[in-house]
This record gives C-alpha cells, structure tokens and sequence, in this order.
C-alpha cells in the first residue's frame, strides 16, 4: 500500500474530504468508511487519522466542502446589492444548486448536528449566516424581522430540498445510498444515512420506473382500489417539476417576508 506521501501528493484534511465527498456522489452515503476512503486514495486507513480524528469530524468536512462551494458561486452575492429580495433569491438558488450538484451527499448537510441549536441547515456556515444577519439589517430590518426572515429562509430550503435531493436519489440510485445496500460496510452505521430498507429488485424497479405510475409505484405495491386517487394523480404527482415548483415557493416564501416589513 502507498504512504501518505502517494503519488497523489501529502494528505490534508481538505484532500480527505474531496475524496469522500467524490466517493459518496459516486456511490452514495453507505461508501463514506474511513477504508473507503482510504483506498480510494491509495493509503493505509489509519493514515487518515492523523487529519480527522473520527468518522463524524470527517463527515462534517464534507458538509463544510459542500456548504463552501456557495463561495465560489459567481452568482451569489456577499451584500444586497440590489436589494434583501434579490440578495436572498441569488442566496437560495446557489444553495439549490451545491443540493442538485451532490444530491447524495445533502442528506449530510441536513442532518449532521450543528454546532449550536440556531445553526440551521442548509445554510450551516457560520460566515454565510453573519453575512446574511448583516445584508438584511442594512436593509432596513428590525432585530425581529432579521431572526424572522433567517428562520423562514432556512425552513424553506431544507424542507424543499430535501424532498427534492431525495427524489432524485430515488430516481438515480447508488449502491451506498442509506436507503439501499451499503455493502461491506453496512454494520457501520452513517450518520444523516437512512436504514437500508430496498433489496436489489426494488433498486432495479426504481431505476427502471419510466411511466407515471412506475415511477410512482415502482414496486407496485399501491393497490388502484384502496387508493384510486393517487392513480387517478399518477402524472401529476411523478412529474418533475421542481425548478418551476422551487422558484414559485422562493417567491411565496419572500412575499411572506415582506409582508411582515410591512405590518
């Protein structure tokens, strides 16, 4: 085996995380063991444990990898340039867009513990959250309508994305996703992963799904007689519409912020 002096260079703390960060896009949350890892690196396991001390401190660099890729969004702002409303539309679309870039990988994101109770997934970054604090009280916000808009803002997204990472994973499945198999490593549990619960059958029913009704029910287990509306809605409820259906809940949700400017 190679040291940590491999051909890929020394390890680092950032080098560990994109490798487990690539492995879980790749093969989902159930790949994401320290041994995974490693050989996905070309070193020895315990060499990563001079970096990150456990599992779950890796996990949290992977969450801060993911949340960090807002910084490089050119289309997101720093301050409301042009105002809270578009300032906050920029901010949601770019946290969509690291949440569809590494739908596998959200789940981390939205369920790892925070390092206080009012650090809100998804946008978990102590930076990010100061920033926006800052950018709507330049607006004109109260110390209430701030907090107001910063919980609002942050119910929204993880609420909304969380349906619509896991519909896509669904759709797009990987071996280690936590819904599925997670192989070798499936005794060791992941944290922000779900109990494997589908065989190889209804893995291979889900990525086959192509009509309604098969993506609906891939395994066909909803009877059409105990629940004939859902059949009746099949295309309505198995369409994918989440980036009309995204932008139109962003604008619902921003209407309701100023709404309470103006009371």
């Amino acid at each position: 085996m190679a040291s940590t002096t491999s051909r890929r260079g020394t390890l680092t703390r950032r080098k560990i995380a994109e490798a487990a960060l690539r492995l879980i896009d790749d093969e989902g949350i159930g790949s994401a063991s320290m041994r995974g890892i490693a050989k996905r690196l070309g070193v020895e396991a315990m060499s990563l444990y001079k970096h990150v001390g456990t599992r779950d401190e890796l996990l949290d660099a992977v969450v801060d990898l993911v949340v960090a890729e807002l910084d490089a969004d050119p289309e997101v702002l720093r301050v409301a340039e042009n105002g809270w409303r578009d300032y906050l539309e920029r901010l949601a679309r770019g946290v969509r867009r690291y949440a569809m870039a590494h739908p596998h990988a959200f789940p981390i994101v939205a369920t790892r513990p925070s390092e206080a109770p009012w650090i809100n997934p998804p946008l978990r970054s102590l930076t990010w959250i100061e920033s926006v604090l800052e950018a709507l009280q330049a607006e004109g916000f109260d110390d209430d309508q701030v907090v107001f808009a910063y919980r609002s803002f942050n119910s929204f997204l993880l609420g909304y994305l969380l349906m619509e990472t896991g519909a896509r994973t669904l759709r797009d499945p990987r071996d280690g996703d936590g819904s599925f198999s997670a192989g070798a490593d499936a005794a060791e549990p992941v944290p922000g992963g779900l109990t494997p619960t589908r065989d190889e059958d209804e893995q291979e029913a889900v990525a086959e799904a192509e009509t309604p009704l098969e993506i609906l029910d891939p395994s066909g287990a909803v009877d059409e007689a105990t629940y004939p509306t859902i059949h009746r809605l099949a295309s309505g409820l198995a369409a994918d519409r989440y980036a009309e259906e995204f932008d139109r809940a962003l604008q619902e949700m921003l209407d309701g912020i100023a709404s309470r400017l103006a009371d």
